[in-house]
């Protein structure tokens, strides 16, 4: 199921998007949700390329499509969602060629273990253990436990939306991750993991910059965050005094470090730092870093289009079970008879951003709710219920 539903999940882009850009996807997306887009003012231009059976991604894709990479060379930029193994190649055959870093770079800044060290370096606390065998891996969870921590992770280094996180919470489950490993070790496989206690945390957020070639850097905004075990399940507006009481070191010198760092690394784009306030006080300055556009910057994008309106954007998704003979225009009914479905202007509403995450049996839910703050946990308890009405089963109540 997770590989059908992150085939989808670049419909959301639509949210980094203004009229006039170009927006490819994978798949085509559902008229009724076009139109329902387009009648909020989140239209663009956009095109797709086919959902070809073992294709690895849109962009080896598009390298057979000369008609969709003559479009996309009249653009001036080019802003994918993240650096894959064709983005180099596509932006060369457009014409955008500097617009994007080597990929060799991308895929070392965004290991959990390069950002672990770099919290080593700067003294930040929370860093991560790097470990490279299995007799490391045993040091590792041993001296957590010691310091009295329950609940020790051991994160894959590359391991993106709580996949390859492994939660530690005994001597037999630490024998069954090891026995694992021990087999790679026997292949000749390379081990490396990042070793980190499950902190007690009240408050998630992420903070989001565009790092340019030149080393400088520009805030975009930060975003409270929510997660469901180890997944994302929600972005909003941040309490404007979470950031500010941040002391030790201050939040803008961490975010100086980080492009620093990054830059030296040959990165350049967009930049998501994932941190956490404990319930010590104490804050994690650098959870991970996501060297890419993230779910949280997307919602930056919509709560700029309609912050003008007073209203503020929450990006939230869960998981969903959906009934054989599920269309897309059976939710955008069910959201318009409670009037719900957000249509551009001052007036909170909701708006699914993913249509193709609703196919049966099992699918994703994701919406943009536009509100008030406080008004967010009501909207989300009506679009639950209108979701239900259209035969959409929450994960919870399946």
């Amino acid at each position: 199921m997770a590989d059908r539903l992150v085939a989808c999940m670049d419909e959301a882009l639509f949210a980094a998007a203004t009229p006039g850009d170009l927006l490819i996807t994978r798949r085509a997306i559902d008229k009724a949700h076009l139109r329902a887009l387009e009648a909020a003012g989140f239209g663009c231009v956009h095109r797709y390329v086919g959902d070809v059976d073992g294709a690895a991604d849109v962009e080896h894709q598009l390298l057979e499509n000369p008609g969709l990479l003559r479009a996309i060379s009249e653009y001036r930029r080019l802003s994918p969602y993240a650096i894959l193994p064709a983005t180099a190649e596509l932006a060369r055959l457009t014409g955008h060629a500097n617009a994007v870093p080597c990929e060799d770079d991308v895929v070392q800044v965004n290991s959990k273990a390069w950002s672990s060290r770099l919290s080593v370096r700067h003294g930040l606390v929370g860093a991560g253990h790097v470990v490279s065998s299995t007799a490391e891996l045993h040091t590792a969870v041993q001296s957590a436990a010691d310091q009295g921590h329950p609940v020790i992770l051991v994160k894959d280094t590359y391991g993106v939306a709580g996949r390859g996180t492994f939660e530690v919470t005994s001597d037999r489950r630490l024998a069954r991750l090891s026995k694992h490993l021990r087999g790679q070790e026997e292949r000749g496989l390379r081990v490396e993991l990042v070793v980190q206690p499950r902190y007690d945390r009240v408050a998630d957020f992420s903070t989001h910059f565009h790092l340019d070639r030149d080393g400088s850097w520009r805030l975009l905004g930060v975003q409270s965050l929510v997660n469901s075990g180890y997944r994302h399940e929600m972005s909003g507006p941040a309490p404007r005094a979470l950031t500010s009481a941040l002391r030790h070191p201050p939040h803008p010198d961490v975010l100086e470090t980080v492009a620093r760092e990054l830059a030296a690394a040959g990165y350049f784009g967009p930049v998501c730092v994932d941190s956490m306030v404990l319930r010590s006080g104490t804050w994690v300055p650098v959870l991970e870093i996501n060297a890419r556009m993230s779910m949280g910057g997307l919602n930056l994008r919509l709560d700029e289009r309609v912050r003008e309106y007073g209203l503020r954007s929450h990006l939230w998704q869960e998981n969903v079970a959906v009934p054989d003979g599920f269309a897309m225009d059976h939710f955008l009914r069910a959201l318009r008879a409670e009037k719900l479905l957000y249509a551009g202007g001052s007036a909170p509403g909701v708006l699914p951003l993913v249509g193709g995450s609703l196919a049966a049996s099992r699918g994703r839910l994701v919406c943009a709710v536009f509100c008030p703050p406080e008004s967010f946990a009501r909207l989300r308890i009506r679009t639950r219920a209108a979701a239900s009405s259209a035969g959409v089963v929450l994960a919870g109540a399946a």
